[in-house]
């Protein structure tokens, strides 16, 4: 019995098969990839939103008055005590909040126990004009830790108390206190938060919450194992492509003729030599 030729194409029937399980399999390997590459993502934000709403530690045993930002610290839950600086209150202009763009109303502290002051976000108002007055007196506030703004936007109006972020090292000069070299954005009073049980000045409160600009860095280590299940996923899939090419190439290849069987030319021609001799 004659051997079967190879398929001429590689859209022929004989590797429609192949074709569709190397589509299942490889399609398989790249959505669970994704489910656990999705996975991994969601591990990390559920511990930055642990850490934003972790318990409050005090400000001044993350940081000193002469000391380098924390990094490590960034969007953490702090609480300040002091003394509010009414008259050195200042506005931060293009601060967006949904779809309106209004300016942050921003008023130092002066900690307690220290002659330093750190600049607190008191929160979001649409005009400077319409903003509440700054706050009096003593106050412990709870807010997330936040480090100096910087942008390569010029202060153009060095008169005002208007400026286009709040940078510390720019603000240094323009106050007559030593400044942390960071700040610290109000927290709204939410439920089921350690912070919402703490005294917040009600001068504060007259503004509209504004977010932790910068959340906290969750852990290295976070969601790594359903990442290299995602990377372990996708390889599957690449190696399930060069098998499906490995079998398609060599079912196209030419097969060489086995000495054992008979070519039919051959024997004719044999035939014919013989019957001429």
């Amino acid at each position: 019995m004659a051997a079967q030729s190879p398929p001429r194409s590689i859209f022929s029937p004989r590797l429609w098969g192949a074709h569709a399980l190397m589509v299942v399999f490889v399609t398989g390997a790249v959505l669970l990839g994704v489910w656990q590459y999705q996975s991994s993502q969601q591990d990390k934000q559920d511990q930055v939103a642990e850490l934003v709403h972790a318990k409050p530690k005090a400000f001044t045993d993350l940081i000193g008055p002469n000391d380098a930002f924390p990094w490590e610290q960034i969007g953490r839950p702090v609480t300040v005590s002091g003394i509010w600086m009414p008259d050195e209150t200042i506005f931060i202009d293009g601060m967006e909040r949904g779809s309106q763009v209004g300016f942050w109303a921003v008023t130092p502290v002066l900690v307690e126990d220290t002659e330093s002051a750190v600049y607190v976000v008191r929160g979001w108002t649409p005009e400077v004009g319409s903003a509440p007055p700054a706050p009096r007196g003593h106050v412990t506030i709870t807010g997330w830790l936040q480090p100096s703004d910087w942008t390569d936007v010029a202060d153009d109006r060095k008169s005002d108390n208007v400026f286009p972020q709040l940078d510390i090292s720019d603000l240094i000069s323009r106050t007559s206190y030593d400044l942390y070299s960071a700040y610290v954005v109000r927290s709204p009073v939410e439920d089921n938060w350690p912070a919402s049980s703490m005294p917040v000045n009600d001068g504060s409160t007259d503004v509209a919450d504004v977010p932790a600009p910068q959340l906290p860095e969750p852990e290295a280590t976070t969601g790594l194992r359903n990442l290299l299940y995602a990377i372990e996923w996708w390889l599957f899939g690449i190696f399930g492509i060069y098998v499906w090419w490995r079998y398609v190439r060599d079912t196209l290849r030419p097969r060489p003729v086995d000495e054992d069987e008979e070519d039919p030319e051959k024997t004719a021609q044999d035939l014919r030599v013989r019957s001429d001799a």
